[in-house]
């Protein structure tokens, strides 16, 4: 028997929307925005036997008892708490004392106990990911013989960017509405946008655009953020219930689960390709369910096709996709955009990101971007050994290099955008930097409120373009309540991998999930390479439907 004891572990959630999406003890102050698992009701996997031994089948309290029976009765015992079906086995999830453990171990019912292991959001279109991964170079005129399940925190039914005759969902219970995110829950909105957002002339588009394509939506968090193991055991079968080919999960934890990884492999070899997230700790753990063998694990890149340096490095990574600083739909007024026009040129398509500005309010940090609209002239400052030096900025706007690159508690947007607070300038533009040259979306740590001005990142192309015209009039404008929002994560690569996935299958579903993974491996982009940081390379649309056409082999 496993009696499993040990402490809780799961991976944090990593959302770098324009608005951060909750708040997070002082003591998780880095790129892991994240709840305080000391928290979270520890729970437990209670796996029955089938079929129990004839002494035990006798009596209780002396009257003759049904398995069901003795299951109930034993749980009563052991003072068991939310006790929820998992699966279509004698298989439970509760909250019990460990005290009781033993009680419930020895009764001779039970052939397995596990910690249910927590569950979180992995959050760190934009046109520049698409392209990446050449969505745009294939039609989904066949999407509708698909379907794909995101198992997320719901999706904003009424965004004027997402499809709605071709959506079903289903609610997991405490979650709400599947078609009614809440407040504070826009990262599943942000998933399915990458999936399938409609080419309708507005917003951005994902990559199927086209609405025809098959869309289940398993509601499984609300705005706190995390669940259990059990509840995605449960959420992967009702996927395949409602006719799933491929399931997007993006979403992970840090401790595997026997039960989840079975589920896992059952549905795989039932022919559904299960795709998730591979992780934001930026180091060589393993994420799960990523690390299964019978889950795509897919890490992220950024617009310069480069592994970004949040997402996890690790046997199990499979397959890459854009996931920093990916515009996508949000629920409806939740998001933060921005903006840069100069000489009646607009510089949105470019892609102008809004800082993810944090503050302190009371013991948590908390969302607080700056919205508003200034015009100035561009000025720049210099660099000399990672420190700053600015001229008078007063009334102008600061465009200045990155200096460094965000790691674990390194936030270098701070120190930029103070500079160029303290030189007097009414905004902000910070470019990247030569070894990261890519559109990023860091942290801007600002815990004592201390530079308070308009500020958003671009990437060094167009950096250099704006430095090089210093003196020229600009204005920079960020503007909250917006249906859009760019976050950063492996949970915003896993839905480009998984809309790929869909998008090639669509071309010959005759094919087996099998065969459609093993093709989606070998025409990425460093096949037949693979390494931790990138699997098998980013993930490639035209490649793999070419392959995909000419047959299933």
């Amino acid at each position: 028997m496993n009696n499993t004891k040990n402490k809780i572990k799961g991976l944090l959630i990593l959302s770098t929307a324009a608005v951060a999406m909750t708040g997070f003890s002082i003591a998780n102050a880095t790129p892991k925005i994240g709840f305080n698992e000391a928290d979270m009701p520890t729970k437990y996997i209670v796996k029955f036997k089938e079929n129990l031994p004839s002494p035990l089948m006798r009596t209780v309290n002396g009257v003759f008892a049904t398995q069901g029976e003795l299951r109930q009765s034993l749980l009563q015992n052991v003072k068991a708490r939310s006790i929820e079906k998992v699966g279509k086995e004698e298989t439970y999830s509760v909250e019990i004392d460990e005290s009781e453990l033993a009680d419930l171990e020895n009764s001779g019912q039970v052939e397995y106990v596990e910690v249910d292991p927590p569950r979180y959001l992995l959050s760190e279109t934009t046109p520049w990911g698409l392209t990446n991964v050449s969505a745009m170079l294939v039609s989904d005129s066949n999407a509708g013989n698909r379907t794909v399940c995101i198992i997320d925190s719901g999706y904003d039914l009424g965004h004027s960017d997402l499809p709605s005759n071709t959506v079903s969902g289903t609610n997991d219970s405490g979650t709400g509405d599947w078609y009614k995110p809440g407040s504070d829950n826009t990262h599943g909105t942000h998933v399915a946008g990458t999936i399938a957002a409609l080419e309708n002339g507005i917003g951005v588009k994902g990559v199927m655009p086209s609405g025809q394509a098959n869309l289940h939506i398993v509601k499984v968090f609300n705005s706190s953020g995390w669940g259990y193991s059990s509840t995605l055991v449960n959420a992967i079968q009702t996927c395949a219930d409602n006719g799933a080919n491929v399931v997007n999960m993006s979403l992970g934890g840090s401790q595997a689960s026997f039960t989840e990884r079975r589920a896992m492999k059952a549905l795989y070899e039932q022919g559904v390709l299960l795709v998730a997230a591979a992780g934001n700790d930026g180091t060589t753990s393993y994420s799960y369910p990523a690390s299964y063998s019978s889950v795509m694990s897919v890490a992220a890149t950024d617009s310069n096709n480069q592994h970004a340096n949040f997402s996890q490095r690790n046997s199990q990574v499979e397959i890459s996709a854009p996931g920093e600083a990916i515009l996508s739909t949000v629920t409806r007024g939740e998001g933060v955009t921005s903006d840069i026009t100069l000489g009646g040129k607009n510089y949105f398509d470019r892609g102008v990101v809004p800082h993810n500005r944090l503050i302190v309010s009371g013991n948590q940090y908390v969302g607080a971007p700056v919205a508003g609209t200034v015009t100035g002239q561009i000025a720049t400052c210099s660099i000399t050994s990672g420190q700053y030096s600015c001229p008078d900025m007063s009334d102008k706007i600061c465009v200045t290099e990155r200096a460094e690159n965000q790691s674990s508690g390194v936030y270098p947007e701070s120190d930029a955008v103070q500079a160029c607070y303290n030189a007097g300038a009414k905004a902000a533009v910070v470019y990247s930097n030569s070894s990261r040259p890519g559109l990023q979306n860091p942290f801007l740590l600002d815990p004592s409120n201390s530079h308070e001005i308009v500020s958003v990142s671009v990437d060094r192309e167009l950096g250099l373009e704006l430095e090089g015209l210093a003196g020229s009039t600009a204005t920079v404008s960020t503007k909250t309540g917006q249906d859009y929002a760019y976050m950063n994560g492996t949970s915003m690569a896993s839905p480009h991998a998984a809309g790929v996935a869909a998008l090639v299958w669509s071309y010959n579903p005759t094919c087996s999930a099998e065969q459609v993974r093993s093709v989606l491996q070998s025409t990425a982009s460093n096949y037949p390479t693979r390494n931790t940081d990138t699997g098998y390379g980013i993930v490639d649309a035209l490649a793999a439907k070419d392959r995909l056409t000419a047959g299933c082999n």
